[in-house]
């Protein structure tokens, strides 16, 4: 089991609210009407009215969309986190780039539908324009 509170990820490619709710609910266990996928801040839900909400917003480079995804603590039946950031690459159809909690902000896990996760680098002049580039594998 696992504790998750929230998690920010980057799609190589944009998908659409309604896909990125039902990959969301199946990945975490919860009713597909407790997701709420926003893309502005003024339209952040009451706590009352969702169980995670998954804030969108466009980024450059060879990825395109940042999804923030925030809960409460949720215990998951998954072994690691990455586990729950696998299933939910696999539900989107779409590489991902996750944290990997290093100290170095421009190592990230680069987890592929049907492929093990493995450490990238990024680009840190791309990184630092807000563009996610891959420059090498870590």
């Amino acid at each position: 089991m696992i504790e998750f509170s929230g998690i920010d990820i980057v799609l190589e490619r944009q998908i659409n609210d309604a896909g990125i709710r039902q990959a969301l609910a199946a990945s975490l266990g919860i009713p597909e009407n407790r997701v709420i996928v926003i893309d502005d801040m003024s339209k952040y839900p009451e706590s009352a009215d969702a169980d995670v909400v998954c804030v969108i917003s466009a980024v450059e480079g060879e990825f395109t969309q940042l999804l923030s995804v925030q809960t409460g603590r949720l215990r998951l039946p998954y072994d690691a986190p990455l586990a729950l950031i696998q299933s939910l690459c696999e539900r989107l159809g779409t590489r991902c780039l996750a944290p990997d909690d290093d100290a170095d902000p421009y190592c990230m896990w680069l987890i592929s539908p049907g492929t093990t996760p493995g450490r990238i680098e990024i680009d840190p002049i791309a990184f630092d324009e807000d563009r996610y580039v891959i420059s090498r594998p870590s």
